[in-house]
């Protein structure tokens, strides 16, 4: 149950639009504003998208003003530690919601808004700017589904590193056209291998690249974690066993690195922890889930 006039944070997303404007100058950046002056298709939607994008988060910030809800709005990536906050709600999509999974360790749960519905899946995503009222009069009646998603935690030669995971793993060569050295480590046996890489993924997770790749659905609810090795070099001799596979969290996934840059990318291609020749990756629970309000699980596996 929410307080009598909650404190909450509200952070947003930057278009397209703004992320080519900002990028215009730069070695390999083309000037969009001539290419929307033009026309071009290539960036058709990308005022269209602006426009809807923050005509949303200017409907969702005074719906909550409305409601007597005490409003800090932040740009996401101004966000260091979402503390102290009753509700945290996300405008843009799927990866402002990861993004803000990142700096949430307490109980405060999250409402994803769509802004973009027309353009973005949204999996991860509650509401949407037209269905937001009905989901805040759900939540002031506790009516709202929670879902806490378990995530995983990345540990480098025994130490911590990066943030929680909610989605995904991808261990692999800083190259993306070099071959992955490694010894994967499950179910209580070890494998030298050679691949593109490998995907480690929760069961929040289990619907995106995983999944792409030939991976399976989990149950959202469930603390398991999948691996799936992506295209697997034959060895020379014998085959390989640990090509995929789903376990417990708390059983994990270990992987010993045998390559001069290797990689492991969190949730993503934003944050990436760097690896090297015997580094050794474990992947475990992580503490604390994710409390995440109004997602429709049966959406997901459509």
């Amino acid at each position: 149950m929410l307080p009598s006039r909650p404190r909450v944070l509200v952070a947003y997303k930057s278009s397209a639009l703004e992320h080519y404007q900002a990028g215009a100058g730069r070695d390999g950046l083309v000037n969009v504003a001539a290419l929307l002056e033009a026309g071009d298709p290539s960036v058709a939607n990308l005022r269209t998208a602006h426009d809807s994008h923050y005509t949303g988060l200017r409907a969702v910030v005074a719906e909550l003003r409305a409601r007597g809800f005490e409003v800090d709005l932040k740009f996401r990536g101004e966000v260091e530690v979402a503390t102290g906050y009753d509700l945290v709600v996300t405008v843009g999509g799927d990866g402002t919601v990861l993004d803000l999974s990142h700096h949430l360790l307490g109980d405060a749960p999250l409402l994803g808004v769509n802004s973009d519905p027309n353009r973005s899946v949204g999996y991860f995503c509650g509401a949407t700017v037209e269905t937001l009222p009905a989901a805040l009069d759900a939540l002031s009646r506790d009516e709202l589904p929670v879902y806490r998603l378990g995530r995983l935690r990345l540990k480098v030669n025994g130490a911590v590193v990066g943030p929680p995971v909610l989605n995904d793993l991808l261990v692999t060569d800083l190259n993306p056209a070099a071959t992955c050295r490694y010894l994967i480590e499950a179910a209580g046996h070890q494998e030298a291998q050679r691949s593109s890489g490998v995907w480690v993924s929760t069961p929040a997770g289990s619907t995106a690249a995983i999944r792409s790749a030939g991976g399976l659905v989990l149950p959202l609810r469930s603390q398991l974690l999948q691996y799936l090795v992506r295209e697997p070099y034959p060895p020379i001799t014998g085959r390989y066993n640990l090509l995929r596979g789903v376990l417990t969290m708390e059983d994990g996934l270990a992987f010993t690195c045998q390559m001069e840059q290797g990689a492991v990318y969190v949730d993503g291609p934003h944050t990436v922890v760097k690896v090297g020749v015997g580094d050794r990756i474990e992947v475990r629970p992580h503490s604390t889930p994710l409390h995440l309000l109004g997602i429709d699980a049966s959406r997901r596996v459509a």
